[in-house]
Order: structure tokens, then sequence, then C-alpha cells
């Protein structure tokens, strides 16, 4: 399921709605990309590790292959240095793109599925009050979501590596917002 705005302007206490969709890609299920997925699990039991195309198939500077803590800093800094940071909205509705099926340097586990991905149109044509009131309901979402305390307690160091990186990545963009 995915959360949308019911109207395209909704009164300041007005909730999400929830639409048919899975909040995963259709993508992740396709043959190529369980290809690709076997692909990165023997490069990772050999000990290396691979961008995919699904997750911006992108180097360091140096030419090599990105490290998980790389790829975070590139979701939640802006191009070209990635130095400044990305805007709250832009972090919640691109969360999903840090987990798998779409980002292979993490494995996957059952609580991925759990999120409700933002509708990428919930914060447009939105100001003032009415915008905040909707960020901060989203962000109460997301912190509930991504708290340490909330996590299951079976994840690999790379997934407890991912939710802390974005914890922190969410949190550091909530004090610039709201101070």
């Amino acid at each position: 399921e995915s959360f949308q705005r019911s109207s395209s302007r909704p009164n300041v206490g007005q909730s999400f709605t929830r639409s048919k969709t899975t909040g995963r890609d259709p993508e992740g299920d396709s043959p190529s990309h369980q290809q690709n997925r076997t692909q990165q699990q023997r490069s990772k039991k050999m000990g290396r590790v691979q961008s995919t195309p699904n997750f911006r198939g992108q180097t360091n500077s140096g030419g090599n292959e990105l490290t998980l803590e790389e790829t975070i800093q590139r979701w939640s800094h802006k191009k070209p240095d990635y130095k400044t940071s990305n805007s709250l909205q832009h972090l919640l509705v691109t969360l999903p793109q840090t987990f798998p099926p779409r980002n292979d340097m993490v494995e996957d586990h059952e609580y991925f599925a759990k999120w409700k991905k933002l509708d990428k149109e919930c914060f447009t044509d939105m100001g003032g009050d009415e915008l905040k009131s909707l960020l901060q309901r989203a962000l109460r979402k997301a912190k509930f979501f991504l708290h340490p305390d909330k996590l299951p307690k079976d994840l690999t160091e790379n997934q407890s590596l991912l939710f802390k990186s974005i914890w922190n990545a969410i949190t550091h963009q909530e004090r610039v917002t709201f101070g």
C-alpha cells in the first residue's frame, strides 16, 4: 500500500489515503532483476560488492564501486558534490530507493515491505502551515518505522547500517527544516 493525498489540496487535518499499490517496485520481481540479484549475491559471497543499475549504478570519484555509506550520501545529498542536503520532502518520498531490491548492497528483509510509500505528489502545491503539518505527519510515520527500538532484532550488519544512516539523515534534515 502507499500513502496518497485524497485530493489535490487537502485540509490540514486530512489524512493520507491508501492505494492498492504494494509500495514495492514491480520491476523488482522481473527475471532480469532476479538474475542480477543472483549475480550480486554470488559477488557478495566472494567478497565483492557491486552497485546496481537499479540504484543509480554509480561509482565514486576513484572509479570504484560505491560503498553503502556513499550510496546513502548520494541519496541524502544533492549533486554534483553531494555536500548539500536534500529537502525533507525529497528524503521522505525517495526513501524506498534505499531499500532492497533497488539497493542490492543490503539483504532483503520482510520489514522493508512494511514501509508505506509516499506519493510523489503529496507535497506539491502546498505551502505554509499546510505543508508543515503534512511534513510533520509523514515524518512521524518515517521515524516510527525507522526508530532503533522498533526495528527487528534479526537484522544483518548492512541492514542495521542502512537504517541507522537513514535515521541520521532524516533527523538531521528534520532539525534543519523545523529548527
